[in-house]
């Protein structure tokens, strides 16, 4: 249901507050009447007989003390009820506050904008116009609609650029998902608990041509093809990538893992089911990454015959099945390339590796043949534009510097803030040209053995 949102709801919890306590104060008023009763009969009687000075005066305040007691604890607990309550818990009274948190802020938000038209009569100014604004809480996904006028009036042009949308992202630390037209309208959904579109690792479910990431944010890698995920240690980019690899093992026996500083993917070398799949040795990974090459040549001859025939199509019209080079740690391998003395074979496989990665990058869409970049600061030194420029999913674990934000999302205008302060696993997505979005990896178990989830996934594959 949605609710309009008023000049005057930029107090509506200030005159809550004040409301609540009047009303507690009548209801205390009310009790306490026989009781005043009694003190002014008794302080009457007392008068009249001459013995005024002998009243117990600790008694005749007492109720008064008792009223201010408790307008002063509840002029406590209800801003604490706003602050903190509504921040750390799920229920009916929380959504209620925050609702009413979030109608006061947006009607705060149209006011500093200027989006509202004021004048004035013998009585004095007067709200000529105001935006008719409306918000509907779906608390059950963490999301927040807000209905804005696109009717002819005044600010038409602010709310259909967006300019209220920015203020919001801002404001209420929410995350744009959509935006939609209609006649007379346009209503933009945001996400203000990111946490909430939070999936389960072991709940993931890959299928044909799709990878889920969160609720609501797939990696559709046919369309969004070939990923960088970014971020520094400690940021959860490791995990990210295992719940990516882990269900592209149910899809294809066609991925290959690179890994020049032997961390945690190189351990995967030690399974049986990945062997000949895994590499960390220089040397191995440019063999690998010409292999791989070599793979996607010979599909595009046997696709180029079939097509010679008048038969169209993409790869998956021709039942073949997808590939993916995840590499991570790809600013390690160009370091470690970059220090091999000129005109050694070392040198030449690695330049040639990096040519044929820009090639993998630019044809392997259309024959099946993706790429997945890890590393912890993309720079145009470590990451060539040639690649960058085809990588059309772009994760950044945690907050983007200002030089990141430049390399992984050049054409946004969002504000970057940290998602939570205990958590770990959180960061920022964009599919293509889509909205960057806020979101959470999945959630790993406290008791996650890599190489156990990796083997129950390769299995899934083979009951399919």
């Amino acid at each position: 249901m949605f609710k309009t949102i008023k000049y005057n709801d930029q107090y509506l919890a200030k005159i809550l507050l004040k409301r609540t306590l009047l009303f507690i104060l009548f209801v205390m008023t009310v009790l306490f009447l026989p009781w005043y009763w009694s003190i002014i009969r008794l302080l009457y009687n007392q008068w009249q007989v001459g013995t005024f000075n002998q009243v117990n005066w600790f008694m005749i305040c007492l109720p008064l003390v008792i009223s201010l007691g408790v307008l002063g604890y509840f002029g406590w607990f209800i801003p604490w009820l706003y602050r903190v309550y509504s921040l750390d818990h799920d229920n009916l009274i929380a959504h209620y506050l925050s609702s009413i948190e979030i109608r006061q802020l947006l009607s705060l938000l149209v006011v500093s904008k200027g989006f509202y038209d004021t004048d004035s009569d013998e009585k004095g100014q007067y709200v000529k116009y105001f935006p008719k604004i409306r918000v509907k809480f779906l608390f059950k996904t963490g999301q927040l609609m807000i209905e804005q006028p696109v009717d002819g009036q005044k600010y038409m042009q602010q709310f259909s650029k967006g300019e209220f949308d920015t203020a919001v992202e801002i404001a209420l630390l929410a995350d744009k998902q959509t935006t939609e037209f209609a006649k007379n309208k346009m209503t933009s959904t945001f996400a203000f608990e990111p946490i909430k579109f939070r999936r389960k690792l072991l709940e993931l479910e890959a299928r044909k041509g799709v990878l889920q990431v969160a609720k609501g944010i797939d990696w559709k890698f046919d369309k969004f093809y070939n990923a960088l995920i970014a971020g520094n240690v400690g940021t959860g980019k490791s995990y990210t990538m295992f719940s990516i690899i882990g269900q592209l093992l149910t899809l294809t026996k066609y991925v290959d893992i690179l890994d020049p500083k032997n961390s945690d993917l190189a351990s995967l070398k030690h399974l049986p089911e990945l062997e000949g799949h895994v590499f960390s040795d220089i040397n191995d990974i440019t063999k690998c990454v010409a292999d791989y090459y070599d793979k996607m040549m010979k599909r595009a001859e046997i696709m180029e015959r079939k097509k010679s025939r008048g038969v169209i199509g993409s790869y998956f019209d021709f039942n073949f099945a997808p590939s993916f080079l995840i590499f991570d740690e790809f600013g390690a391998f160009t370091e470690m390339g970059d220090s091999l003395p000129y005109g050694s074979d070392e040198r030449t496989n690695f330049d040639l590796a990096m040519s044929k990665m820009s090639q993998i990058a630019m044809l392997g869409r259309e024959l099946g043949f993706y790429i997945l970049i890890g590393m912890q600061r993309p720079g145009t030194d470590s990451l060539p534009t040639s690649i960058r420029n085809q990588l059309n999913l772009r994760i950044n674990m945690g907050v983007p510097t200002p030089e990141v934000k430049r390399m992984m999302f050049p054409d946004t205008q969002k504000e970057f803030h940290p998602l939570s302060n205990d958590l770990k696993g959180w960061g920022f997505i964009q599919s293509g040209n889509e909205e960057v979005r806020s979101f959470f990896a999945p959630e790993i178990p406290k008791d996650f053995n890599l190489h156990e989830y990796m083997r129950e996934q390769i299995g899934k594959r083979k009951v399919s």
